[in-house]
């Protein structure tokens, strides 16, 4: 999948939060709203109480936190990252490096704060086309190395952003402005506890609250001297990069195995999280760090609490080959859990659910694996062809014939346990919904036909379950002929049988349209590096991969808005280019009201389903399993324990 999580929300996820301080509530740890599918977003929010306040901080917990990955991480630089190598799999070992001022607390996602005093939700309108939000920071935070916290930290992560004109998740974190652009123009350091954030247009949820205020800021003091142009700042070493959380790097073995150990000075431990069905309450007194005392939204109704962490000296991190590996080892007893953003197969987890001293999970996804089409480039360039593809894929009978069930359809941007905010399915989707193989062969050509395309013979469909006789002499509106040996890349059945599956038959359904189209298996990073690299924006035809989503849904701007084009650096593989897409994404991130912006989400995924830049395919339940000698403070959460906490390290216990 990719990273997106970090999303802002998603953010990419993507990639996103993870850019938490403490992360008691969301387990400290930090992980991100993608790029690519797996992207999980990774929160935090202040930390949290019970400590004494007399107490020091523990030299060292006792225990190891075994967790499996089956891809290697790119980077440990938290700039690299986020610019380049924003993939699942380097977010999972990414070390607290920097720091938000708000957060999101799970499982019940809440909007917190994190490095802020106090979610500041009005802004100032300043007079000139600009408005700022003015915050206030927790006076004492540290980082690692003993320097503290303070606003010069987001200024000049913001200003290093701008001024070494950074790309990938750092166009969607820290999204510059310009005349062009909407986005945040300015980022200043009031006093030392003091941050005001500028934007060039009067930003909504998507820009404000769940964008700039989750987005990272790191430590001025040592990144400082690295930040002279984007080459040596990402290649600058981070093993020694300060923290905000309870562990730094120990040993960094690449190709084989990561670990943190637990820093003996931290003050970011202890503490009691309280969640309620619609809010969150902090208490957090350990004598070391700012005593905290808060709650955010509904705190009335059935609630449940935690002790925060961390409770291990050590998290380790072991490569294995790929999933089937990784679960190997975890059969054999050599991890404690697996970190997988695609969750464990059907067949395997019932498998393991027979195998003592095994505890299953079973939660909802907040992601999606999908198809991109190439519109820079014919045939992607055209709607008809789009359209004809997104017809004859039978996505129902793969679901139900092929991979027997273990995968749910899912047509749109929005997951289905969001649904306020899923729209109608309008367009060819729901025109060719429930058409038999011959009929969606049929209404496919017609689409091509009434485009404007030409053949020396259209072919016929023989009817039942036979393929097609495909059309010979194919010419589009213009009278170019498709090109021949189109790859249509996606991962290999190792890394995730589903989308391997559905590559097979979908270039074979394009086969029958009269494309030469090839399912060519490739590795998930080498489909993320050719895909999301602006130099190789042209370089390709179709690819399939997932987004992990986030907190809140504002993802479809990031993937489909023109100026977020991934030749400029952004989410838009695509190359999708609507005007009236971007008005909409506009008034999306301006929007103050959930209901409001609910509203225009659906105009703009009736634009989608129209122009399919992406044909959506699946999600699936995410199924996790973990040793019983762990536990966590909490198991049931929207896109599961590695979607939202990286396996929650911070909060994990482990008893030998």
């Amino acid at each position: 999948m990719s990273n997106f999580k970090g999303s802002k929300s998603w953010r990419l996820i993507l990639l996103f939060s993870v850019f938490a301080l403490v992360v008691v509530a969301c387990g400290g740890d930090t992980a991100e709203e993608e790029v690519a599918e797996e992207a999980p977003e990774t929160t935090a929010a202040p930390a949290t109480t019970a400590a004494a306040a007399e107490e020091p901080a523990p030299s060292g917990p006792d225990g190891v936190y075994k967790m499996a990955i089956f891809s290697d991480p790119q980077s440990q630089n938290f700039w690299n990252y986020l610019d380049t190598n924003n993939d699942v799999w380097t977010a999972y070992v990414m070390s607290g490096q920097s720091v938000s001022l708000y957060g999101i607390s799970y499982p019940n996602y809440q909007l917190v704060t994190s490095s802020a005093s106090e979610l500041v939700e009005t802004s100032t309108d300043n007079g000139d086309g600009t408005w700022s939000y003015t915050v206030p920071l927790t006076e004492g935070f540290e980082w690692s190395d003993g320097t503290a916290v303070t606003a010069n930290d987001w200024a000049w992560t913001f200003k290093t952003v701008k001024d070494l004109a950074l790309i990938g998740s750092w166009n969607s974190v820290w999204p510059v402005g310009s005349d062009e652009v909407q986005g945040v123009v300015d980022v200043v350091a009031v006093d030392d506890y003091t941050v005001k954030v500028t934007f060039n247009y009067d930003a909504g949820l998507s820009g404000w609250q769940y964008g700039a205020a989750l987005a990272p800021a790191l430590s001025e003091t040592y990144w400082g001297q690295y930040a002279t142009d984007r080459e040596t700042l990402l290649a600058a070493p981070a093993d020694n990069a300060p923290v905000a959380s309870g562990f730094v790097y120990d040993k960094l073995e690449q190709g084989a195995f990561y670990t943190w150990a637990y820093d003996p000075n931290t003050m970011y431990y202890g503490g009691t999280t309280t969640i309620y069905p619609g809010g969150t309450e902090f208490s957090w007194d350990n004598g070391k760090a700012p005593a905290i005392d808060v709650s955010f939204g509904d705190t009335s109704g059935e609630s449940f609490s935690y002790e925060n962490g961390p409770f291990v000296g050590t998290v380790e991190f072991t490569l294995y080959s790929d999933q089937d590996a990784a679960y190997l080892a975890f059969q054999n007893g050599e991890v404690d859990f697996v970190l997988n953003p695609l969750g464990l197969k059907r067949n395997l987890y019932d498998q393991l659910s027979r195998e003592p001293g095994v505890e299953l999970v079973s939660n909802f996804s907040n992601g999606m694996r999908y198809m991109a089409f190439n519109m820079r480039i014919f045939p992607g360039s055209d709607k008809a062809f789009r359209q004809s593809v997104g017809c004859i894929v039978d996505k129902e009978f793969v679901i139900n014939n092929v991979l027997q069930g273990v995968a749910i359809n899912m047509d749109g941007q929005m997951p289905a346990a969001l649904t306020a905010w899923v729209a109608p399915v309008t367009g060819v989707l729901a025109d060719c919904d429930g058409l038999s193989a011959e009929e969606r062969w049929n209404k496919s050509v017609e689409i091509l036909q009434a485009g404007g395309w030409t053949a020396s013979d259209w072919g016929s469909h023989p009817g039942g379950a036979d393929r097609a006789i495909a059309p010979t002499g194919l010419k589009g509106p213009g009278g170019e002929t498709p090109p021949s040996d189109m790859l249509l890349y996606a991962p290999g059945p190792g890394y995730d049988p589903i989308r391997s599956t559905f590559s097979l038959f979908i270039a074979d359904w394009m086969q029958q349209l009269g494309f030469d189209v090839v399912a060519r298996p490739t590795g998930f990073s080498v489909i993320v590096d050719k895909v999301f690299t602006p130099e190789n924006c042209k370089d390709w035809y179709f690819y399939m991969l997932g987004w992990g989503l986030g907190s809140f849904p504002d993802h479809p701007e990031a993937f489909f808005a023109s100026y977020n084009d991934t030749c400029e650096g952004g989410y838009n593989t695509p190359g999708y280019n609507n005007a009236e897409f971007d008005a909409l994404a506009a008034e999306f991130k301006a929007a103050k009201k959930v209901s409001d912006a609910q509203a225009i989400s659906k105009k703009m995924e009736a634009l989608l389903f129209d122009d399919m830049p992406y044909l959506v395919l699946v999600t699936t339940p995410i199924l996790e399993v973990y040793r019983d000698n762990v536990s966590f403070p909490f198991t049931d959460v929207l896109s599961g324990l590695t979607g939202t906490g990286s396996g929650y390290p911070s909060n994990v216990k482990v008893n030998k």
